[in-house]
């Protein structure tokens, strides 16, 4: 059996085989844009629109082959503060619902939730035969729990669970408390409380906290640094679908390792098959739709141009997209609290991070100029432009320090 990287000493079971060494296409780092076909004058461009545009961004980031090639920072901000990702965190979940099963303590997606947890964590026999009815697919598709919460259901009943959930000491105890939907695997509910089966499904499998199982299996080997899991109960169960603190870097080296099918370096944190399932649409998020747009905690987006994109999307404008077609990635975190989020984002790649990918090469001698100009503008977006207030919520500021305590878990209760 081979150790996956030096971050993992001390492993407590069965580190993923031999055989799963491999040899990633892109190895991550830094690059000047045009090296890997970005025009610059376009990432001018861009940079010049957010500093004009008072949407309040925290920082976009845009990779090709592995290589970071644009960096914006507002705020002042730390290069190496954590910054509150929300909804990633559910796709930074799938990845460790993935790992297990890589690790074999998990058998398969295909498993019901009765079969894979422990039997006396439901609460009686009515809900073990009601989740044996249900698959981890259906609960990374989306299609188990009939369970809204606020903000994404604004009635009294989904506000009134809402707030139940945040108060109960134990997340996953709640979650195996709520009906299912009518047609499990077809009807579709985005609800924060289905990714606490799976989080806590790797939780029991794994016998660690998912925060812990992060850092072993992915944070480590890829050199995370500052990240933080927020929001733990007080069983130890942490928050599945949202609470992860990353760097935006860090959240560069998570796509990078999509766009290599789970390798990093020479090791494979992640098997090429869970990466190419858990990216494909499985499941139509309205009735309406023309085709399946959403995978396991991934969505698809696709754009005029032609570019499909993967995104792990968070609220507020937190976004990681892995375009595989053009081995591109591109980040962004921000508070933009006026619903119109996903709809900037998409303006921007549209608008010029499509544009700066597919353009000529800039003219002999005007290279120079334009780094100049681009280095200028981010200086100034960097230090001119605020996405900070004082009424920003605590966990949206980005910082090099931890918020919270967290603690391993143990499976035991409180």
């Amino acid at each position: 059996m081979a150790v996956l990287a030096s971050g993992l000493s001390g492993w407590p079971f069965t580190a993923l085989p031999a055989t799963s060494s491999c040899v990633a296409k892109f190895q991550f780092g830094h690059d000047e844009p045009e090296r890997q076909g970005i025009n610059p004058q376009k990432l001018l461009e861009l940079t010049q629109s957010l500093r004009g545009n008072p949407a309040p961004v925290l920082s976009l980031a845009l990779s090709r082959n592995g290589k970071v090639v644009y960096e914006l920072y507002t705020s002042k901000l730390d290069r190496n503060a954590a910054h509150y990702v929300m909804s990633v965190t559910k796709s930074v979940t799938s990845a460790l619902v993935g790992a297990t099963i890589d690790r074999h303590l998990i058998k398969s997606a295909r498993a019901s939730v009765a079969k894979t947890l422990p039997k006396g964590v439901f609460p009686d026999m009515e809900a073990y035969t009601r989740f044996n009815r249900v698959t981890l697919k259906d609960v990374l598709g989306m299609s188990a729990l009939d369970a809204q919460v606020a903000p994404h259901l604004k009635t009294p009943d989904a506000i009134d669970r809402s707030r139940r959930f945040s108060q109960s000491p134990n997340h996953l105890a709640f979650a195996l408390e709520q009906q299912t939907l009518p047609r499990i695997g077809i009807d579709f509910q985005y609800t924060d409380i289905t990714p606490m089966l799976a989080g806590g499904i790797v939780q029991h499998a794994t016998n660690q906290s998912l925060f812990d199982f992060a850092n072993a299996a992915l944070f480590n080997p890829m050199e995370f640094q500052n990240e933080e899991w927020m929001h733990q109960d007080r069983s130890g169960f942490d928050n599945a679908s949202y609470g992860l603190r990353l760097r935006p870097i860090d959240m560069q080296k998570f796509g990078v390792l999509y766009l290599n099918g789970g390798c990093w370096g020479t090791h494979q944190l992640l098997s090429k098959e869970w990466v190419s399932t858990s990216l494909t649409p499985w499941i139509k998020s309205r009735p309406d739709n023309r085709e399946a747009n959403y995978g396991w905690y991934w969505w698809t987006d696709r754009f005029p141009s032609g570019w499909v994109g993967y995104t792990a999307n968070g609220w507020k404008g937190q976004r990681i997209t892995v375009v595989p077609d053009k081995d591109v990635v591109i980040t962004m975190t921000g508070i933009i609290e006026d619903g119109l989020e996903d709809k900037y984002y998409r303006d921007l790649i549209s608008k010029f991070i499509i544009p700066a990918v597919g353009a000529k090469p800039l003219e002999s001698g005007s290279d120079a100029d334009i780094k100049t100009k681009l280095r200028t503008a981010l200086d100034d977006i960097w230090m001119n432009k605020t996405a900070l207030g004082p009424n920003t919520e605590p966990r949206m500021i980005p910082s090099i320090q931890p918020k919270e305590r967290h603690k391993q878990f143990d499976g035991k209760p409180p």
